[in-house]
């Protein structure tokens, strides 16, 4: 077997083309990203404010149970053991009940229906001071609904005021993405009702707000920022628009960027609407220190490109390091 050497002029013109190869696409890459960095203005909450604005410990609630068609109601007479009924009233607005016949009880409240089913038994003679006692067994109007970021979203018939967290319970509870910035929206009211829940205990009542029949609870799904690349733990990190994230800290929870991390080519993929932009970064400078640590928002993509040198080297090892650092004097 025969060993083939190589000469100086095709050593030279091998790491010439190489080199330059690595260039150009560096040079294409950096041309492919501009525009301004990020500032703190870019951020959804630029003074660092909390954007979600406590509930009142007392909520002022919605009118008295009404009664409506389609509900399910136990009449009963107290004192009377065989007057005792389950009815649902019909899409009419009526309801047929033993000794009285119809009566019209939708769009009464509970009080009202009663008072009407004692004078109709009154005025018949049949019962002379009847006590009568009307509940609502169930209804397809008066519920409480929990939707978004819970394990079993439903409508929770509710005749009576339920608290917030009883209503999350029996939803199934937060699911590990749900944000905790609850909305809650009410009849008559033109802006939802915003609580923000937190593990301390201190708080505890104040979070846990009075709900009402006809109010709709939202759990929305927390922010995230993606960071992807050169970095040693890629993935979603949950962002909080209390307290919003920086690039800086976005890197350091995906475990620090590696070594063949182009720092100088960061980018910053951020989507507003349909419209999607991509903010270039120097994270080396960031990390120095040397440049503003831009703010994210939600759904930012935090790209860290790979470096083909440093990547050639991580590959192959140390030798390949070194028979560049043998190959360098022989360049032009």
């Amino acid at each position: 077997m025969t060993q083939q050497n190589f000469g100086p002029s095709k050593l030279r013109l091998r790491c010439g083309l190489f080199l330059g190869a690595l260039l150009c696409t560096a040079a294409l890459c950096h041309a492919q990203y501009t525009g301004p960095a990020p500032t703190k203005s870019d951020s959804p909450n630029p003074d660092n404010k909390g954007l979600m604005q406590r509930a009142p410990s007392e909520i002022q609630p919605g009118g008295p149970l009404t009664l409506h068609p389609g509900d399910l109601i136990d009449v009963s007479v107290y004192g009377v053991p065989d007057y005792k009924i389950k009815a649902r009233i019909v899409g009419d607005g009526q309801v047929d009940l033993p000794l009285v016949g119809a009566v019209h009880l939708a769009g009464l409240t509970v009080g009202q229906a009663q008072q009407l089913v004692a004078q109709k038994l009154i005025s018949d003679q049949l019962i002379r001071y009847p006590d009568v006692l009307i509940s609502v067994e169930d209804s397809s109007v008066d519920i409480i609904g929990v939707m978004g970021e819970v394990y079993g979203p439903r409508a929770i018939p509710a005749f009576a005021p339920m608290s917030l967290l009883d209503a999350i319970s029996a939803a199934g509870g937060l699911k590990p993405d749900a944000s905790h910035s609850i909305s809650i929206l009410r009849k008559g009211s033109t802006e939802p009702l915003l609580v923000v829940l937190n593990s301390n205990p201190v708080n505890a009542i104040a979070q846990n707000v009075p709900l009402y029949p006809g109010d709709r609870v939202i759990v929305p799904r927390t922010g995230v920022v993606y960071v992807v690349g050169a970095i040693l733990h890629s993935g979603a990190f949950p962002i909080s628009p209390d307290t919003p994230m920086t690039l800086m800290q976005a890197v350091t929870l995906g475990g620090g960027q590696g070594y063949q991390a182009s720092m100088s080519d960061t980018r910053i993929i951020r989507t507003t609407g349909a419209t999607r932009r991509e903010i270039p970064v120097n994270l080396g400078k960031v990390l120095k220190g040397k440049a503003p640590d831009p703010v994210l928002q939600n759904d930012d993509i935090v790209f860290i490109p790979t470096n083909s040198m440093k990547a050639a080297i991580k590959g192959g090892g140390i030798g390949i390091a070194i028979g560049l650092l043998y190959l360098i004097p022989l360049l032009p």
